[in-house]
């Protein structure tokens, strides 16, 4: 079935689209188009000036829907992801915050199946830690120094788990990202009070990504009189290190995401909890 939607306000990788159409077909979208011409034989449907915007990518996601991942249960793990597919994600990594090796393989164990589902929207395991600096970790699991039988062990028996994040000032934290790297998973730093050297090295050793950026690390701090780098700035002068904001009007003013969106550009820039972020980065002039 072919369906037509006009009268919104469509979002392309060139900007702002209006007076076009998104064309529709099995669920799919076929053709995203200039004109709002009627199409023959195409159900019409009016987004009334609304947006319409590609599916949320959500790739930092605890629960949902009165669920938490780390509960792992398929019960759990359905009901959190039908909660984001309601609210426009439509790509998911369920992310695991710290947890013992036995919960991780039950988490992969679940979202194996669900990978296996024609047309599902998870593409794969996201696991938080538990290889975390316990002084930025708050009240997570016991955290601890990456293990690396530990690690080798989860994911030599399993593809699902696509990124992993870790306090990259750790001992062996560069072992354990040049390991994922190597698997190609995605490592990301998070919880953590490194510096400029501490992260320079860490990006070397294959952690390109920086998760809840501002709020799970430090910014400049002083020594008496000189002001030192913090993770935050460190990060900024990584050129392509890609940075992930939670973006829910909570935990990050307005103006700290104008600066993130100005010095990091879109292409490096994710945003967490989306369901409201870009309202709120239109309402403080940033387009997006």
């Amino acid at each position: 079935m072919l369906t037509q939607i006009i009268n919104g306000q469509i979002l392309t990788p060139q900007g702002w689209l209006k007076d076009g159409s998104v064309l529709i077909s099995d669920g799919k979208i076929l053709e995203v188009t200039n004109s709002d011409l009627a199409v023959i034989g195409a159900k019409v449907g009016d987004a009334k000036g609304m947006y319409i915007i590609p599916g949320f990518v959500a790739m930092n996601v605890h629960g949902g829907g009165g669920h938490d991942f780390k509960e792992c249960t398929e019960e759990a793990f359905h009901s959190a992801i039908a909660a984001h597919m309601k609210h426009g994600a439509t790509t998911i990594f369920p992310t695991l915050s710290s947890s013992p090796k036995e919960s991780i393989c039950k988490a992969v164990s679940i979202c194996e199946k669900l990978m296996a589902e024609k047309d599902g929207p998870v593409l794969g395991l996201h696991v938080e830690g538990p290889y975390l600096n316990a002084k930025m970790a708050g009240n997570l699991y016991d955290v601890k120094n990456p293990d690396k039988e530990e690690y080798m062990s989860i994911l030599e028996s399993t593809n699902c788990i696509k990124r992993w994040d870790a306090s990259p000032e750790l001992p062996g934290a560069h072992d354990f990202a040049r390991y994922l790297r190597s698997k190609g998973i995605l490592a990301a730093i998070t919880h953590t009070e490194a510096e400029f050297e501490d992260i320079k090295e860490a990006y070397a050793a294959g952690f390109t990504h920086a998760a809840q950026f501002y709020n799970a690390m430090p910014g400049f701090h002083k020594r008496r009189e000189y002001k030192y780098e913090g993770t935050v700035e460190s990060v900024f002068l990584m050129d392509d290190m890609t940075v992930e904001v939670i973006a829910d009007g909570k935990h990050l003013p307005s103006t700290i995401l104008r600066l993130v969106y100005k010095l990091k550009g879109v292409e490096p820039l994710s945003a967490e909890r989306l369901a409201n972020a870009k309202a709120i980065f239109m309402k403080h002039g940033v387009t997006v």
